[in-house]
C-alpha cells in the first residue's frame, strides 16, 4: 500500500509541475502574500500581533497550495479519465486518492515552513512554543483537503478551479481578516472555518498553556469531518457529463 502511494505520488508531481498555472498558484502566490503580509509589521508588534499576521500566512497557503490545487488536480484527472483508469485497477480507492493527493500535502507543509521562516528572518518572534502551529498546519491542511475534494465535484477543469474556488477562499481569508480586526478569539471565532487556525497561531506565539489549544482542534475537526460529508456527496469519479 504504501509503495502504491509513494509510486502514484511521484507520478502526480511530475503531472502537476507540467501544470504551469497550478504550480504557480500553489508556490509563488502564497509565499508572496505571505512575504508582503509579514512585511507589512511594525517593528515593534509583539507575540499576539505577529500571531494574527503568522494565522494569515498559513491559511494562505492552505488556500491557494493545498485548496485550490487539490480542487485543480481532482478535477483535472477526472476529465482526463485518469481516476477511472486507476480505479479500473486493483488499487483501493483511499490508495489512488492518498498518492495523488501527497504531493499536495507535502508541499503544503513545506510552505507552511517556508512562510514561518520568512516572517521570522523579517522580524517575527520564534514561537513560544511550537505544537500548536504544527497542529494549525495539519489539521489545517486536512480541512483544506475535503474541502478541495469536495469543490472538485462540480469543477470541470483545472481552469473552472479558479472560479469555483473563489467562495470557499472568501469564506477562509475573509474569516481570517475578521478575527484578527475583532483582536481576540471568541468561541464566535470558531463559527468561520479559519478561527481554529488563527487560535492556533496564537497559542503558539504566546506560549500559553496547550490546553487552550482544545477548542480550536475541537473547532477544526468539526468542519473538517462537515467537509468530509459533503465531499462524499459531491466528488465524482466519472467524467461530468
Amino acid at each position: 500500500m504504501t509503495s502504491a502511494v509513494l509510486a502514484l505520488g511521484r507520478t502526480e508531481w511530475k503531472l502537476l509541475s507540467r501544470n504551469k498555472a497550478v504550480l504557480l498558484s500553489a508556490t509563488l502566490l502564497p509565499l508572496l502574500l505571505g512575504y508582503m503580509l509579514a512585511a507589512n509589521v511594525p517593528a515593534d508588534a509583539g507575540p499576539a500581533a505577529w500571531s494574527m499576521i503568522l494565522g494569515m500566512q498559513v491559511l494562505a497557503v492552505q488556500g491557494f497550495t493545498v485548496y485550490f490545487t487539490t480542487t485543480a488536480t481532482l478535477a483535472s484527472r477526472r476529465e482526463d479519465r485518469y481516476l477511472k483508469r486507476l480505479r479500473s485497477g486493483e488499487v483501493s480507492d483511499a490508495v489512488i486518492l492518498g498518492g495523488l493527493l501527497l504531493p499536495v500535502v507535502l508541499l503544503g507543509l513545506v510552505q507552511t515552513a517556508v512562510v514561518v521562516a520568512i516572517a521570522t528572518a523579517i522580524g517575527a518572534p520564534v514561537p513560544a512554543n511550537p505544537l500548536p502551529l504544527v497542529l494549525a498546519a495539519l489539521l489545517g491542511s486536512a480541512m483544506s483537503l475535503v474541502a478541495g475534494a469536495a469543490t472538485s465535484g462540480f469543477t470541470a477543469s483545472s481552469e473552472q478551479a479558479q472560479i469555483t474556488t473563489m467562495p470557499w477562499f472568501l469564506v477562509l481569508i475573509g474569516g481570517s481578516v475578521w478575527v484578527s480586526m475583532s483582536g481576540e478569539i471568541t468561541p464566535l471565532s470558531y463559527l468561520v472555518p479559519s478561527g481554529g487556525v488563527m487560535d492556533l497561531t496564537r497559542l503558539a506565539m504566546t506560549g500559553e498553556n496547550v490546553v487552550g489549544a482544545l477548542p480550536a482542534i475541537g473547532a477544526l475537526l468539526a468542519w473538517t469531518a462537515v467537509l468530509a460529508v459533503l465531499s462524499r456527496i459531491w466528488f465524482r469519479w466519472e467524467p461530468r457529463a
